[in-house]
């Protein structure tokens, strides 16, 4: 075990610490450290510490799409994994219609009205973005 005297940040911290190997060198000079170390600092005053101020998050504007309209788009962007749905099938508001990974997660893409789907957009391996349409309903 080997003692040593180590500042940090203005704080001393006296440490052991175990030898694994020596180095090919053999003992290393240390004399230069403690001379650093009764060296007198400058002191200069502590930095203020100013207290976080809250502000509000900037509110995305996400298309929610018309409850009335015949298309729906897509929420967010991200690469479609799973498309649940065939032409011709109802739908209800909430289905899922679409399972997109984005940013390394599963996020279900339901359906926001009911309807028969007319027309699909995208397949699967798609990459899609917040916006474009993804079904045609009927």
């Amino acid at each position: 075990m080997k003692k040593l005297l180590v500042t940090v940040n203005g704080v001393r911290f006296d440490v052991e610490v175990e030898v694994l190997e020596d180095d090919e060198l053999g003992q290393m000079d240390t004399s230069y450290l403690q001379n650093i170390a009764r060296q007198p600092r400058p002191s200069a005053p502590a930095p203020a510490i100013q207290q976080p101020t809250r502000v509000p998050a900037a509110k995305q504007r996400v298309p929610q799409g018309d409850p009335n309209s015949k298309s729906f788009v897509a929420p967010i962007n991200g690469v479609v994994i799973e498309v649940p749905i065939s032409v011709g099938q109802n739908v209800n508001a909430g289905d899922v219609l679409f399972v997109v990974e984005a940013m390394k997660m599963k996020t279900n893409i339901s359906a926001n009205n009911a309807g028969v789907i007319k027309q699909i957009h995208c397949k699967v391996q798609d990459t899609i973005e917040a916006g474009q349409e993804l079904v045609t309903f009927e």
